[in-house]
This record gives structure tokens, C-alpha cells and sequence, in this order.
């Protein structure tokens, strides 16, 4: 007799456990499909073959009312395929009312060689190591990186984030894009 109660008493703690009253009641998440309306499909460009045979994709399409816009300032190709990008970066920064990154010319020198290396090898992103490019006695908290056509400005991570010191540099590649860089501590 002491078996059946031992046991039913054990029945019923498992299915008490796993109830859904009571005070020790376990949360479970709510799977609810949730409606999004239909959106128009975005505009498809068909990828381009680079001259080493790999396949270059064009940048995302995103639809105007999903952007923020904010004007980049004009502009000119001064420095030849290369040029020195900390000013643009810093422009890009006073739009929003953010101080000056300080030029360090150790990023700024990391910063053309990361660029020259991504836009020789056509890397939209970060390389292997990024780090690698800093010259000895320097140092880098941070590096943000893009590769978008000229027109886009200045467009990588790290231009509003609150360091002081920054280098900066873009090179356009064979494909057009401004392979841009920066480094910041």
C-alpha cells in the first residue's frame, strides 16, 4: 500500500511540475506568426565578373524611406586614386555636432596600407587582420572599413564612435568603389 501512494504521490509531482498553474509555473515562449505586410521586391542587380574571375556583388538596395540621409559634403578626387580621408570622416562628424578625431600619422599610414591592400584584392570588409597594417609604436583601439562607389561619401564603421585620435585613408580600386579605412584610439 506504501508503494501505490509513494508512487501516485510521484505522479502527481510530475504532472504538477509540468502544468501550467500554480506558482512555480515555467515561462514559455509564445511562437505567434506575426503579420508584416507585403514589401516590393528590391531591385536586383546581376553580379559583375572581376578580371580574377571571382564574382563582385553590388552594394544592398535599400529603399528610401528605410535610409536616413544626411547630405555628404562635396568632394573632388584631389589626391589622384588615393587620398588622405580624415577631413571627409571629421565633416561627417560636425554634421552631427561630434568633435574632431586628432590626425595620428601612424593610423594615417595604417590606414592608406589597409586600403591599398583591401582595394588590390577587391575585400568590401575587414582583412585577416586589420592590426597587422599598424606600424610598430602605434597603437589602434578600433578599425572600421567599406568599399561603396564615391558618390555614397564616407561610409565605414567607427566615424561616430568617441575616440580621440584617428587615421583615415581611401584608394579607389579597379572596380570603381572607394576602398575606405580607418583606424582609431
Amino acid at each position: 500500500m506504501r508503494f501505490r501512494c509513494v508512487l501516485a504521490a510521484l505522479a502527481l509531482t510530475t504532472v504538477a511540475a509540468g502544468s501550467e498553474a500554480g506558482p512555480l509555473r515555467r515561462s514559455r515562449p509564445v511562437y505567434q506568426p506575426s503579420y508584416q505586410p507585403a514589401q516590393p521586391a528590391p531591385a536586383f542587380a546581376p553580379p559583375a565578373v572581376s578580371p580574377a574571375g571571382g564574382f563582385v556583388t553590388a552594394p544592398p538596395v535599400v529603399p528610401a524611406e528605410f535610409v536616413s540621409y544626411s547630405p555628404a559634403p562635396a568632394y573632388t578626387d584631389a589626391g589622384g586614386p588615393a587620398s588622405d580621408g580624415l577631413d571627409e570622416v571629421n565633416a561627417r562628424r560636425a554634421a552631427r555636432g561630434l568633435r574632431p578625431f586628432v590626425r595620428d600619422e601612424g593610423l594615417a599610414q595604417a590606414a592608406r596600407a589597409c586600403a591599398e591592400f583591401r582595394a588590390a584584392n577587391g575585400l568590401f570588409g575587414h582583412t585577416a587582420n586589420d592590426f597587422a597594417f599598424v606600424p610598430p609604436g602605434t597603437f589602434a583601439s578600433s578599425a572600421g572599413c567599406a568599399a561603396y562607389p564615391a558618390g555614397y561619401g564616407w561610409m565605414s564603421c567607427c566615424v561616430y564612435d568617441n575616440h580621440t585620435y584617428a587615421g583615415a585613408a581611401w584608394v579607389t580600386g579597379r572596380d570603381g568603389r572607394r576602398y575606405m579605412h580607418l583606424f582609431v584610439r
